[in-house]
């Protein structure tokens, strides 16, 4: 036995499965392209009588009494459009007023208002043979096209030979009416051949199987030889269409069907639309002025050479003078900043998800005026509402729906509501993305046509697409503008920070209260962990109030900034330690305090004194002596603090060590500055070290502190990914960042800070040592001292 399909499975694929009118006007037009017409393609709508009108007359027969033929006859033609073609309109006309009685007008009206409206489509493509129209366009799923296209995609040619593989997409048609005549020759073809389907059939078929209905190609009048065409005409129409309607679809949809940034116009693939015999008009291309006066461009490529993927970002700012600013990602920062760490999907994704460019432009809607070669105020602020939206393009052509009006499909919308500044959101944006079928053969359109296929690659092009706009375009508009000025961005007072604290309180008491629902736990421990938030925000407090009294305004916030950092990295360990304890308990799934349950207990202990021991690090910051500057032993203060990180260090796979000729090295130092500095130095590590183990899975991550004399220097190393050659200043910028937004949550403020408190003890922080684990990377931070006071 095989599979059957009964005839309602042909519906489905056909009426019930394709979107929108648009969608089926959509499909037939990529027909002919993938026919290679050309002289492009012709859609002829033929309206003699609106359905509406149809309906309101028969109407009349059951509401009004004493209704008569003439009547209604009358009544019909009256309805009647008056642009409708000549030769439609008298056959519609003569039929009805043959009718004889009132019985017989319905069923002549009814008739002929089947095949008096129509819609055709005509292109001079290379035609069906009578064997073509049963072999390939009869059979549902025909993988003649498919083939083509893998073999293109095997031969590494740069261009797919098809838009359209499925084989399903000839189905369209059904959408717009329920009549289907083919009218098909190829160049050697001597006589016409004609394909007649009425889809009424397979509704009466409905259960049966879908072969029961015959259809069977036919032998038309003779043709001219050497020419080869396709006429595709449709009746019994399902919708109601005006020439209002048509505009509409034409301005929204099809005029975005093909890359409407092109303006080489002898490369656009022609679509003629008329509604009784009116051309319908296509804004075709974006307006070149309007683009080149965008207030801010985004702009870019991702590529994957050699089999290494880069995203190169350029930025440019018109209306605020920005400079034109270029970030390049490599595959460390890219598996970071596209999710796949977090979500644990393989770095390879990177690799196959293929190159695409892209190119965004922002209109500041307040700051709108008149155009040259464009027009007045009121003509920009049209055709930016008409193009508004990011488009996504393959091999020149549009996949749907991204692009539509309301269409969200990068996240813009959802990230503008939350973040401060300038609102990048789809109403402001004008944008295309590109791909290719060959280039990118992993991005598949769902057979509904609406969107790609779900799949890790279709992910991660969403994802970085997002925060290239949300992230890096945002930021940089803001700079660019001045909205915000830096220091007061860093203004993070104890309110912040005691709100990510508290959400964070909040998470590891219902993991407590879910422990204690379950498990007979150890209840003086889990009060222990209740205890040691109280510590971590009374830590917070003292540290606080003492910056609070530090007079010089730069070293008062950076010192906020910094205990805040570093207070929601020890709350969310203790967090993480208790939420990781309750997974485990519920997973042993005993409710008795046996061996397993009180090894889990006995793991959340062990991480209580780690957490304790961390706090330690929060100390100097808050007794009043250490935040004056004094002899310390730098030696000590690397050891306590490496030791505070020693279970994290387990955890993440790391060794650390400190190399120096003596244990004691006495330093003229503000000991709280300098523990700030190793903290983020360390959180940094920590961070990339993982994300350079999921591109290789036995890698050992390493830190290593030297301590070096004659001047004093701190050299902090990790044998990480390492930061490129070019970025080697530009990391210690305030909010830059190429972690994930998640992860970064004070978006790149860490070095800017530790670099602050270097000054501030009069030295300072660099990347030196270039290449020392890699070729083209910095691995080694260097932090300058002064030496002890004698």
């Amino acid at each position: 036995m095989s599979f059957e399909i009964t005839a309602r499975t042909i519906l489905h694929l056909g009426a019930d499965l394709i979107s929108s009118d648009a969608v089926a006007l959509y499909e037939l037009i990529k027909n002919s392209i993938d026919a290679k017409s050309t002289t492009g393609v012709d859609v002829v709508f033929e309206i003699v009588i609106r359905s509406s009108d149809v309906s309101s007359v028969l109407d009349m027969i059951e509401s009004l009494d004493g209704v008569t033929l003439s009547q209604l006859k009358s009544e019909i033609a009256n309805r009647v459009l008056a642009n409708a073609p000549e030769e439609l309109k008298s056959r519609f006309l003569s039929e009805v007023q043959s009718s004889k009685s009132i019985e017989d007008f319905k069923q002549k009206v009814t008739e002929a208002y089947r095949w008096c409206n129509r819609i055709v489509v005509s292109d001079s493509g290379h035609g069906m043979s009578r064997d073509d129209l049963q072999d390939v366009f009869l059979t549902i799923g025909t993988t003649s096209r498919a083939k083509a296209v893998s073999q293109s995609l095997a031969d590494g040619d740069d261009k797919s030979p098809y838009l359209g593989e499925k084989g399903v997409g000839r189905l369209s048609a059904m959408r717009l009416g329920r009549h289907l005549r083919v009218e098909t020759a190829t160049v050697d073809d001597d006589k016409v051949n004609v394909l007649v389907i009425d889809w009424r059939e397979f509704e009466r078929a409905y259960d049966k199987p879908a072969s029961s209905v015959k259809i069977k190609p036919e032998y038309g009048d003779r043709k001219e030889l050497g020419v080869s065409f396709t006429r595709v005409i449709i009746s019994d129409i399902s919708a109601v269409w005006t020439s209002e309607r048509l505009m509409n679809i034409a301005k929204s949809q099809i005029s975005r069907m093909m890359d409407p940034f092109s303006w080489a116009e002898k490369r656009r693939f022609q679509v003629r639309l008329e509604f009784n015999g009116v051309a319908v008009d296509q804004v075709k291309v974006v307006a070149k002025g309007l683009l080149e006066n965008a207030h801010g461009k985004c702009y870019g490529r991702y590529e994957v050479i050699s089999g290494q993927p880069r995203l190169i970002v350029n930025l440019e700012s018109s209306l605020y003078d920005g400079p034109k600013t270029e970030h390049v990602f490599d595959l460390s920062d890219l598996y970071s900043q596209s999710g796949l760490k977090q979500s644990g999907q393989p770095h390879s994704t990177l690799k196959t998800l293929g190159p695409f460019t892209f190119e965004f432009y922002w209109f500041n809607r307040q700051r709108l005026k008149a155009m040259e070669g464009v027009g007045d105020r009121e003509a920009v602020r049209s055709l930016i509402k008409a193009w508004t939206g990011i488009c996504l393009f393959r091999d020149g052509y549009r996949v749907l729906p991204y692009g539509d009006a309301g269409d969200d499909w990068l996240g813009l919308d959802r990230e503008a509501l939350a973040a401060s500044g300038y609102k990048l959101n789809t109403k402001q944006l004008i944008g295309r993305v590109n791909i290719t079928r060959n280039n990118n053969p992993k991005l598949l359109d769902q057979t509904n046509r609406q969107g790609l296929k779900d799949c890790p690659e279709s992910e991660v092009l969403v994802q970085l697409l997002n925060v290239v706009v949300s992230r890096w375009w945002h930021d940089y508009l803001n700079d660019a503008g001045k909205v915000q000025k830096r220091q007061a961005e860093l203004t993070f007072d104890s309110l912040k920070e005691s709100s990510a604290v508290d959400t964070l309180e909040q998470r590891t008491k219902a993991s407590l209260k879910a422990i204690r629902k379950d498990f007979n736990g150890d209840a003086r421990l889990l009060e222990e962990v209740k205890d040691a938030f109280l510590e971590v925000k009374d830590a917070h407090a003292r540290a606080v109030l003492r910056i609070s009294t530090i007079e010089e305004e730069k070293e008062r916030l950076t010192q906020l900034a910094g205990v805040g950092l570093m207070v929601e990295v020890i709350a969310h360990e203790l967090t993480r330690a208790t939420e990781l304890t309750q997974v485990t308990l519920k997973s042993i799934g005993k409710k008795s305090i046996d061996g397993e349950t009180a090894a889990a207990f006995k793991v959340l202990a062990q991480q209580i004194k780690v957490i304790q021991k961390r706090l330690h690090t929060l100390e100097p910051l808050s007794v009043s002596a250490r935040q004056r500057r004094s002899n310390i032993n730098i030696y000590d203060v690397l050891t306590y603090v490496l030791d505070a990180h020693a279970a994290q260090f387990d955890r993440h796979r790391i060794t650390h060590a400190i190399t120096s000729k003596s244990k004691v090295v006495n330093a003229f130092i503000v000991e709280g500055h300098v523990v700030q500095i190793l903290e983020n130095l360390i959180n940094n590590s920590i961070y990339w070290i993982d994300v350079f183990r999921c591109e290789h899975a036995n890698f050992e991550g390493k830190i290593v502190i030297e301590v070096l004399e004659s001047p004093l220097r701190i050299q902090y190393s990790d044998n990480g990914p390492g930061i490129p050659v070019g970025r080697q200043e530009s990391v210690f910028e305030p909010f830059y960042s190429t972690k994930n937004t998640s992860a970064a949550r004070r978006q790149g403020l860490g070095l800017y800070i530790a670099r602050q408190n270097a000054e501030m003890l009069g030295g300072g922080l660099c990347l030196v040592d270039e290449g020392r684990y890699r070729s083209g990377r910095f691995n080694t931070f260097e932090l300058e001292l002064k030496e002890s006071m004698e």
